[in-house]
């Protein structure tokens, strides 16, 4: 299971929905593959993905709004996890019949959330409150 602490938090609201959202797709999927449901987890990774890749272009809008310096860096990071969520999409299409395909599916979700969040969004936040409040 995963969660956000309150450090993790952007204070962009829009983002941290967003983050919250996925954090909470991210654990029904874990969820339905502990159910050994793995029809439903492909439909909900495909939600999933959408969802993410939709929040990818929200926070990618904002940053070139705000005029963030590293917003072409922050891109191809973004570009990276789209080949991160492909591998996702085959361990779902083997997760039926594979237990080492369900946990490796369940921790790219984890590393997938630690990597968006923690690892680079954290980057910008600073410098997204400061132009906030000019």
């Amino acid at each position: 299971m995963v969660e956000l602490s309150k450090s993790f938090e952007l204070e962009i609201e829009t983002l941290d929905n967003d983050h919250k959202e996925l954090v909470t797709m991210a654990n029904e999927i874990s969820a339905l593959l502990d159910q050994g449901n793995s029809g439903d987890c492909k439909d909900r990774l495909a939600q999933f993905i959408r969802f993410a890749k939709a929040h990818f272009s929200r926070e990618e809008r904002l940053l070139l709004k705000v005029g963030y310096p590293n917003v072409e860096k922050h891109h191809r990071h973004h570009k990276e996890l789209d080949l991160k969520m492909e591998h996702m999409l085959e361990f779902a299409e083997s997760a039926g019949l594979n237990e080492q395909a369900r946990e490796s599916l369940k921790k790219e979700l984890v590393f997938f959330i630690m990597d968006d969040v923690i690892t680079t969004d954290l980057d910008f936040k600073d410098f997204v409150k400061s132009k906030k409040t000019e």
